[in-house]
């Protein structure tokens, strides 16, 4: 089988709506929030790896 092999992909700055993803609410310690945030995910980040509910929760979400 062959290895599936994917780039690392950073965010380089902040971005139109990121005081509402999921990364930030962490760094601000906001974890009940984050954990209304996830309930029932279906996206998960391309960057960081977090799973939401709503894929603008997300810096760059990917469909679950």
């Amino acid at each position: 089988m062959a290895q599936r092999i994917v780039r690392e992909r950073t965010l380089a700055e902040e971005h139109e709506g990121h005081a509402n993803h999921l990364c930030e609410l962490v760094s601000k310690r906001k974890m009940d929030q984050v954990a209304d945030l996830a309930a029932g995910a279906r996206y998960i980040c391309h960057i960081c790896g977090r799973a939401a509910a709503r894929e603008e929760n997300l810096c760059e979400p990917v469909e679950i």
